[in-house]
């Protein structure tokens, strides 16, 4: 690659992030249908499969999965016969980007109305640990280190220790990467505290519903209807944690001053 800037030209190496394509096909019934493509960093690739399906409220633990295999970059799903798949809301007419939560999609009914556990209400967190998690979860990004490319999703305690953390170049992946390693592996209780890094959508905010977290917090801005939906399902939601500061959007209930 060239680095230009206004005095120099410079030849260097540079890392990039991945960027390529995962096939997945589910079986149900004997019957197949496939999910389109995915674009998404190589890596925790049964993670992402296992969080997309549940974000999409086509299972509901990881029982409801006989079967996953992957070979190369296409995957194959066997699905419980009690899952509640439907093609028309759950099928993609075009490849999902990296980009993008639900591009391809007939229609975001089915995603609206994707309900989770009731949202827990019996704690709150300190607003200083909130920040020291925004500045964990910044120097935590590996990937994000080396190339500048991806985005991030995190799990946070009650102490606003780093749990675990999933990287990709698609932000919608990271957040499925993270809720599909806990449905693999369910903790008990459920983190107080998901945080992502770029922007708080009205996927993402839905997808942490979905899962039960009740505390969403995010390094960039919300959108209007991530703050509708957060306010609808009582979760508290973050936007701009950073330098110590933070926008409360709903629920401020589970933010403490000490």
């Amino acid at each position: 690659m060239l680095r230009i800037d206004l005095q120099n030209r410079i030849s260097a190496l540079d890392a990039l992030a991945v960027e390529s394509a995962l096939a997945i096909k589910l079986v149900l019934r004997g019957e197949n249908h496939s999910l389109g493509l995915t674009m998404r960093t190589p890596g925790e690739d049964i993670d992402l499969i296992f969080g997309m399906l549940y974000s999409e409220g086509i299972i509901d633990t990881n029982l409801d999965v006989n079967s996953l295999s992957i070979d190369s970059d296409e995957a194959k799903v066997i699905l419980a016969e009690s899952c509640k798949f439907d093609a028309s809301e759950h099928m993609r007419r075009t490849t999902k980007s990296s980009a993008c939560g639900v591009c391809g999609k007939d229609s975001i009914s089915n995603l609206l109305h994707i309900h989770g556990p009731r949202l827990r209400d019996n704690f709150s967190l300190n607003k200083k640990l909130i920040s020291q998690a925004a500045e964990n979860l910044i120097s935590s990004q590996r990937i994000f280190e080396l190339t500048g490319g991806t985005h991030a999703a995190a799990f946070f305690s009650e102490n606003c220790e780093l749990i675990s953390l999933m990287e990709d170049i698609g932000r919608h992946n990271a957040l499925d990467k993270l809720i599909g390693s806990y449905i693999r592996q369910p903790i008990d209780p459920i983190p107080p505290l998901l945080f992502v890094s770029g922007r708080a959508s009205f996927e993402l905010v839905q997808k942490c519903i979905r899962l039960g977290v009740p505390i969403m917090a995010s390094v960039g801005a919300a959108s209007t209807l991530a703050v509708d939906m957060a306010i609808e399902h009582n979760l508290t939601l973050l936007s701009f944690v950073r330098d110590g500061r933070m926008v409360v959007h709903s629920a401020p209930h589970r933010i403490s001053n000490n």
